[in-house]
């Protein structure tokens, strides 16, 4: 059996077709009305999502009768749905047809019970008033610095108005005068587009020769009706407020009767940024809204951060009452919907497979604080092919390269594991995502972000020599790299490093073979890798070289064996280790002697010759095995007898070899950064990075 039979969908016949991006289209083309049915079918309306559709549709449905309708503030880190949710929410509001077969939103989306019941009610109030209306874009696509032009844009382009407010006021006049059919033809009867003929509203000889037509009363002549368009029709770089309102009310409710309406601004806090200018201003536009429209019109606005998060969104708090966050469980569970829904058929076999490897599984990245966890097998058959661990080690990666904010998108994950499914969809059924495959897909983002030199990437992939030890050097230069951007700063490293056994752990792919095969391969290779000058080894762990690199390793290499090879220096090293880290552990402590809490103070003593004892002081007399010999220590410490004020201490020699590799490491890499300082090119600034680390 293949991984594509235990799916819903069998992921190599179908499209991600908004590449896990949401945008705010109209659904005016073929292809904008294909990539919404796609978006609708696939909403997982779960968790936070179905939570927050209740909230916003229950507080529409109680407020009606009320004298204003509370505003709604959706949050979420960068990429976790906002648009989505809140694109879904504008086409469920008015149950949009799809023109081709007449499909509605409702009927294509899978919904809860409480949410299409709300969206019912919602369906009988424009029933017994006056219809639906909804209005959504990302504020400031086209709006210059008018907060009031560019909100007044996305009511006019949902009531199918031109965008620009010289415009869209004249077409209102039109419609209301009932010129706007009449004047419309006579302009398209000289072969002219009237919406593209509008763009030169004041100098268009058709617009005015049509209106001459249709009304003999506007002007006495062409160049008067162009003067009284610009009179009548003026572009002013801003209006009131109460002009903004007025012209709403034209938009949404030409007669006077406003239809249950939603305006939808996404990316608030974005136009916002921290002009607390803006902020007064959307504050004010939505309360006048509010008051003038009463019941009937519902804002809903987008945000990263909940609107106490910063000084210029806190002014809205008032107005913005019913508040939506969504967070990183509502991104996994879109995913596991979309992308990695199994048939219930078919995922006896996929535990079968997992139950039957259970031992590889558990010994993945074991000792790491992104191994196995025991809550995992609750999620190992919905993750699979990917595997929790490995589903982290891809969860912190992306944190750590990320320059651009964009770590735990939905759009990044939903396309990686979308992508990742497709490409193992035709193994066999126990076969899993390989931790690599990540690199596959951000490498492009990643030397565009310069996080990835292109030297680097030259290197990695030029290891594919189309053979399959070329093309598993090349994996492991990747997942190097990858594990190499790792923080390692206290609270945050994950303790992975780029060892043979963790690269083999990363790297398995059929779970009943992969894994011995690879982990006797693999050393050899890594071994090859360094002796070809492509990666660097310290102790157990490898690093990818680059010439700049290559340099700061001679360096270091150089000053490692000049200490090794110097006993006087390591002996002086150590010898300092000791002293610190012995002053740093009982150095300030303080006795209290005898009845009469004398307070007497301990004194550090290192060498072969013994202190000489004061009256207000403790000798400590500190050796190790390094310098002396045990046997000796404990003869003087017999010998002083009982009265003697000396504490004798001695650090037994243990694990020499190794404690004199890593003092020579340290003691050589900090030589070297002070030697070749700061550099200015990111090759230079990539190897002291890795040489810090």
């Amino acid at each position: 059996m293949k991984n594509r039979d235990i799916y819903q969908r069998d992921p190599s016949k179908i499209t991600l077709l908004n590449n896990g991006v949401a945008t705010m289209t109209d659904a005016l083309t073929i292809d904008e009305r294909r990539t919404l049915r796609f978006e609708i079918e696939h909403f997982v309306c779960e968790g936070e999502y179905r939570r927050g559709l209740v909230r916003i549709l229950d507080s529409y449905v109680s407020s009606q009768g009320q004298p204003e309708q509370p505003a709604a503030w959706v949050s979420g880190f960068f990429g976790s749905g906002k648009s989505h949710l809140a694109k879904m929410l504008r086409f469920l509001w008015t149950d949009y047809t799809f023109p081709e077969d007449g499909a509605s939103a409702r009927g294509l989306a899978r919904l809860p019970n409480d949410v299409r019941d709300l969206l019912q009610e919602i369906s009988t109030l424009g029933k017994r008033g006056h219809g639906l209306h909804a209005a959504a874009e990302t504020l400031g696509a086209g709006a210059g610095d008018s907060v009031r032009f560019a909100l007044l844009g996305i009511a006019f382009k949902s009531a199918e108005l031109p965008e620009s407010f010289p415009q869209a006021r004249f077409c209102l006049w039109l419609k209301k005068n009932d010129l706007y059919d009449p004047v419309c033809a006579a302009v398209e009867a000289q072969g002219r587009d009237f919406r593209r003929e509008l763009n030169d509203l004041y100098v268009s000889p058709l617009i005015a020769k049509a209106l001459l037509l249709v009304d003999s009363n506007f002007a006495a002549n062409e160049k008067e009706a162009k003067a009284a368009l610009r009179a009548q029709f003026p572009k002013p770089k801003d209006i009131t407020t109460d002009e903004f309102v007025n012209a709403l009310q034209d938009t949404l409710a030409p007669n006077g009767d406003t239809p249950c309406t939603v305006i939808i601004l996404d990316e608030v806090q974005q136009y916002i940024g921290e002009d607390t200018g803006r902020s007064y201003v959307v504050q004010e536009v939505v309360e006048a809204c509010s008051k003038r429209f009463g019941d009937r019109l519902l804002f809903l606005g987008t945000g990263q951060t909940a609107l106490s998060g910063t000084p210029a969104l806190q002014r809205l708090q008032g107005r913005f009452t019913v508040n939506v966050e969504l967070s990183d469980t509502d991104v996994e569970t879109v995913i596991r919907r979309v992308v990695l829904a199994k048939r219930p058929d078919r995922v006896n076999d996929v535990k079968s497979a997992l139950e039957a490897n259970a031992g590889e599984l558990d010994r993945h990245l074991r000792g790491t604080k992104i191994g196995p966890r025991h809550e995992d097998k609750s999620i190992l058959i919905e993750d699979y092919p990917l595997l929790p661990v490995r589903r982290r080690f891809w969860e912190h990666i992306l944190r750590a390269v990320d320059r651009a904010g964009t770590a735990g998108q939905l759009r990044t994950q939903l396309r990686i594991v979308y992508d990742a499914i497709r490409r193992t969809a035709g193994q066999p059924v126990g076969s899993v995502v390989p931790a690599d495959f990540l690199f596959e897909e951000i490498s492009a983002n990643l030397l565009q972000s310069g996080v990835l030199l292109r030297e680097a990437n030259e290197s990695i992939l030029g290891q594919d020599n189309g053979t399959s030890d070329g093309r598993l050097k090349s994996r492991l230069c990747a997942l190097v790299f990858l594990i190499r951007k790792l923080p390692r700063e206290a609270g945050v490293d994950i303790g992975l490093r780029a060892a043979a056994g963790a690269l083999a752990d990363l790297l398995v792919e059929d779970l009943v073979k992969d894994g011995p095969a690879l982990r006797g391969q693999i050393p050899k290779l890594l071994e090859e890798l360094v002796a070809a000058g492509t990666l660097m080894k310290l102790d157990d762990e490898y690093s990818l070289q680059t010439r700049e690199s290559s340099e700061w390793e001679a360096e270091f290499r150089n000053r490692q064996t000049n200490l090794v090879n110097d006993p006087a220096r390591m002996s002086s090293k150590w010898a300092q280790l000791l002293g610190s880290s012995v002053q740093d552990a009982i150095g300030s402590v303080k006795l209290l002697h005898g009845k009469c809490k004398e307070p007497r103070k301990l004194a550090l003593h290192f060498g072969a010759e013994p202190p000489q004892g004061t009256t207000h002081e403790i000798p400590v007399w500190i050796r190790d095995g390094w310098g002396a010999d045990e046997k000796n220590v404990i003869a003087d410490a017999r010998a002083a007898g009982p009265d003697s004020s000396v504490i004798h201490v001695f650090v037994r020699k243990s694990r020499a070899d190794a404690l004199a590799r890593v003092i020579a490491a340290q003691s050589a890499a900090k030589e070297s950064l002070e030697y070749k300082g700061v550099p200015s090119t990111p090759e230079g600034i990539e190897a002291r990075q890795g040489m810090e680390t």
